[in-house]
C-alpha cells in the first residue's frame, strides 16, 4: 500500500526498512517487498475497474521521475505530470489505508431495472471515492505551475500519510504540498515552509496505518505506545 519502489530510498543494502503498523501496534524490520503488503487489497468485488493495473502504471512512471528529482535533474513536463499523479494516488490510498478489509452494503441498479444487494469492498470504495466530486484531486490544482524545491533534511520518515497539504483552512486549496523523496530530501511544491516545522511529527500523525523509516531510526517502541493511544482514543 506504500509503493516498494518508492520506499527503496529508505532501505539498507539488504533492502530492509523499519516499519510500524499503526493499526496492529507492531513495529519490525521488513524487506521492502513485504513492508506494507495487503494481499488482493485493490481487487474489487463489484466494479470492473483494474485499480491494481492503474496504480502499477502510476508507480512505474513516478519511480522514474523521482530518480531525476533525487539527482537534481531537470524535469520534463511529462515527468512533472508523473510526480503529481503519484502524489495524488499516494494521498488517496492513504486516506483509506486503515480500511483494508472493510465492506459497505450497497444496492445495485441493474440494466434490466431490477435491484440487487451487494457488499462493496475496499477496492470498490477506493474507486468510487476517487471520482467523487468532493474528493480533492492534486491533478486539478495546476501544481506544474508552482515552485518546486528540494529541502535537505535528516532522518525523514514516510508512510501512507506522507503527502502533507498545507494551507489556510479545510475549505481552501492547499498552498503547499510536501512529500519526502528520501530520508534526506523533502519535495516542496508551492509556498515555502517555516524553518522550524517538524515534518516527521506531522507525517506520523497523518499516517493511518503504515510508517516507514531507515533501519534503526524509527523509534518503534515510542510509536507502539502512540498506536495504542490511537486505538483507545481515535483522532
Amino acid at each position: 500500500m506504500v509503493s516498494k519502489g518508492y520506499i527503496s530510498a529508505w532501505a539498507n543494502q539488504r533492502n530492509v526498512v523499519d516499519v510500524l503498523d499503526v493499526q496492529d501496534g507492531r513495529g519490525y524490520p521488513s524487506s521492502i517487498e513485504n513492508a506494507s503488503v495487503v494481499s488482493y487489497v485493490y481487487d474489487p468485488a463489484v466494479l470492473t475497474h483494474d485499480l491494481e493495473g492503474q496504480f502499477g502504471d502510476i508507480e512505474d512512471e513516478g519511480a522514474s521521475a523521482f530518480t531525476k528529482l533525487r539527482a537534481g535533474d531537470e524535469l520534463t513536463p511529462s515527468d512533472m505530470t508523473a510526480v503529481i499523479e503519484f502524489l495524488d494516488m499516494h494521498l488517496h490510498r492513504g486516506r483509506y489505508a486503515d480500511r483494508a478489509g472493510d465492506t459497505q452494503p450497497a444496492v445495485l441498479m441493474m440494466k434490466d431495472g431490477s435491484v440487487q444487494d451487494a457488499e462493496l469492498n475496499y477496492g470498490d470504495l477506493l474507486s468510487l471515492a476517487h471520482d467523487h466530486p468532493d474528493t480533492l484531486r492534486l491533478t486539478t490544482l495546476g501544481l506544474e505551475q508552482r515552485v518546486w524545491k528540494l529541502y535537505p533534511m535528516e532522518g525523514l520518515y514516510t508512510g501512507d500519510g506522507a503527502v502533507l497539504l498545507w494551507g489556510h483552512g479545510p475549505d481552501a486549496d492547499p498552498t503547499t504540498i510536501t512529500f519526502p523523496l528520501s530520508p534526506t530530501q523533502l519535495l516542496v511544491i508551492g509556498d515555502d515552509l517555516a524553518d522550524d516545522i517538524n515534518i516527521n511529527r506531522f507525517i506520523v500523525h497523518n499516517c493511518r496505518r503504515w510508517i516507514v523509516g531507515q533501519r534503526g531510526t524509527l523509534p518503534i517502541e515510542a510509536m507502539r505506545k502512540l498506536s495504542s493511544r490511537r486505538t483507545a482514543d481515535p483522532v
